[in-house]
């Protein structure tokens, strides 16, 4: 038997059967461990198990840490106050020499180029569920990730964050049956032990830059130090004069560059206002000011931070062109409650490096003449974009047109479409992911919108929300034969709510969500959902809501949960129905029902 922290080396050595991966264990199998390992057989003393389970909690899993504390806690006295304490300070006592070999060990075989990645997630708040897709663009704003070439930019970062969980350094927190991992996390170990090797370098990172033109292991290393609560008041102190700060000990200081990390730089009221620091950190590359309420001056304090990826801002008040000249901007989120947005396409067209734009809670009008039209640069770099409020008509621009590369789009359409969203197919054969939210109350009153609704045939997931689920609107759906999954919510069937697929084929479907569907009746055949792994309903409780599951769905040898929230106790007893129609059919306990009131 081969035992390894690095998937890779399994792959190497299979022979007959299948790595086994081990998972984290659960809180009673860690109690469990260290019962044993304590009390060497015996039963743990009632006076102590309280604290014993507290310390087995703060264990997280990791069958180390629990065998380490084990062996710290039998040779203490065996009271209750006791044990607390160092369930209080696990950290510190987990990263003793045993563990701290093993992690280093770890760390020492990593790529160069994986250790700041690692680094940089220790800097979130200790348990904190970072979202995945928030950290790549991250990674891609401080340029830790080495890729060949910007078109595979988003993809040399999911390696990386595959690499990093394949060798058990980080851990995930949350997965979705489309998009694989949706947040990871670090152990508490992991994370102290990435913090100290931070703390040795005073705050500083030695990491090597992307740079397509410079070779891995060149000298001209980039030196970045995390902003943190000590060194803003530092700062304050000498009047931002860097050579002045004692912490900071190196001769050039045109070198420094700086991270301003969204969640480890929290201003508190004597410096709430970041521009006094911003206007002096001209190399900033990542800002993150999405909590922090900024005042009307922000667009003249944020002029000099030219050298800005990856921009989150909540304004009032924001017009494109405040921030245009930040050419090598890649990721801009902004959210806003107050303001219309107006987006002119011939200014989108100046910042070419975009990859991924994210607007919330803006009503957004897109503006677009024909003589713009004939000059607007096509954004090959833009990947994803996403909007609230969006209003469309003959007249105006449709600027995901400008994105030939997207893969992923998500619109508030505030009138019913009077022309194709997608008229011409080829233009964004390789967007993946959509979004789609229409105005339900107007789709009643118009006839053959659902024709302006065909969709690009290299859909992979697709999301509609208030849509009225009318016969040609499935059928349009049903022609993506690529698509995974499909999660309509709000919506209506548009037979009397009865939502009949009998004739329906979805043919790669392994996902299905309904959430808050206006359908009392579902009928489908066998084929209609063929290779389907996954069901999730939601209910809404007081109005129309699915009584039953198609009887047929014990016929779909793929399917293995079906997950029912809120939902009424027929459709409950349904689920369980071909959960035992398939058990007896196959004799395998092969499919999961979740139900939750």
């Amino acid at each position: 038997m081969v035992t390894t922290r690095i998937e890779k080396v399994t792959k190497q050595l299979q022979h007959h059967s299948d790595p086994y991966s081990l998972n984290f264990l659960t809180s009673e199998e860690s109690w469990e461990l260290l019962e044993k390992k304590v009390f060497r057989g015996e039963i743990c003393p009632p006076d102590l198990l309280e604290a014993g389970l507290q310390v087995s909690l703060h264990c997280k899993g990791l069958p180390l840490v629990v065998v380490l504390i084990a062996g710290i806690i039998a040779k203490r006295e065996r009271e209750a106050s006791l044990w607390l304490e160092v369930a209080n300070d696990l950290s510190s006592l987990a990263l003793g020499e045993q563990s701290m070999k093993v992690i280093q060990s770890s760390y020492d075989h990593l790529e160069d180029h994986l250790k700041p990645c690692l680094l940089y997630m220790a800097l979130f708040p200790e348990d904190h569920k970072i979202p995945v897709d928030h950290l790549l663009k991250l990674w891609m704003a401080e340029e830790f990730v080495l890729n060949a070439g910007t078109e595979n930019m988003e993809k040399a970062c999911r390696v990386c964050m595959t690499d990093l969980l394949n060798r058990s350094l980080i851990m995930v927190s949350g997965m979705r049956f489309y998009r694989d991992v949706e947040y990871c996390s670090l152990h508490d170990v992991v994370r102290e032990f990435c913090l100290r090797k931070l703390t040795e370098d005073k705050y500083m990172q030695l990491a090597v830059p992307f740079n397509p033109y410079q070779h891995l292991h060149s000298t001209e290393s980039r030196l970045c130090i995390y902003i943190h609560d000590d060194l803003v008041k530092q700062l304050d102190h000498s009047n931002y004069q860097l050579d002045k700060i004692p912490m900071l000990d190196f001769k050039e200081t045109n070198s420094l560059e700086f991270i301003a990390h969204p969640k480890l730089n929290t201003w508190n009221n004597q410096y709430s206002n970041p521009f006094n620091l911003l206007v002096k950190l001209r190399f900033v590359r990542a800002l993150d000011l999405m909590d922090v309420e900024l005042p009307d001056s922000w667009a003249t304090a944020i002029q000099s931070l030219t050298e800005l990826r990856y921009l989150a801002l909540c304004v009032k008040q924001f017009e494109l062109k405040w921030i245009s000249h930040l050419h090598n901007l890649q990721t801009l989120q902004l959210k806003s409650s107050d303001e219309k947005l107006r987006l002119r396409a011939a200014t989108l067209s100046e910042m070419t490096n975009l990859r991924h734009v994210k607007i919330d809670c803006f009503f957004m009008v897109l503006e677009n003449n024909e003589q713009e039209s004939s000059s607007t640069t096509m954004l090959e770099n833009m990947k994803s974009f996403g909007t609230c409020d969006i209003c469309l008509d003959n007249m105006n621009a449709r600027p995901w047109w400008m994105f030939p590369n997207l893969e992923e789009l998500s619109l508030n359409i505030k009138d019913v479409p009077e022309f194709p969203l997608f008229p011409i197919a080829e233009v964004h054969s390789h967007l993946h992911f959509l979004t789609l939210e229409f105005p339900l109350i107007q789709l009643f009153e118009l006839v053959g919108w659902e024709r302006y609704c065909v969709f690009p045939s290299n859909l992979r997931h697709l999301d509609l929300a208030t849509c009225f689920l009318t016969e040609e609107m499935v059928l349009n759906i049903a022609r993506l034969k690529k698509l995974e999954s499909l999660q309509l919510s709000m919506g209506f069937a548009s037979m009397r709510y009865c939502w009949d697929v009998t004739n329906v084929e979805f043919a790669a479907l392994k996902y299905l969500g309904l959430f808050f569907m206006q359908i009392e009746e579902w009928k489908a055949s066998e084929e209609s959902f063929p290779v389907l792994e996954k069901l999730v309903i939601s209910g809404w409780p007081g109005f129309k809501d699915i009584k039953e599951i198609p009887p047929s769905f014990a016929d779909i040898l793929t399917l293995r949960r079906i997950e029912l929230f809120d939902c009424t106790d027929s459709l409950g007893v349904s689920a369980l129905n071909i959960k035992r129609a398939i058990e007896e059919n196959t004799g395998c306990d092969s499919l999961q029902v979740f139900i939750q009131k």
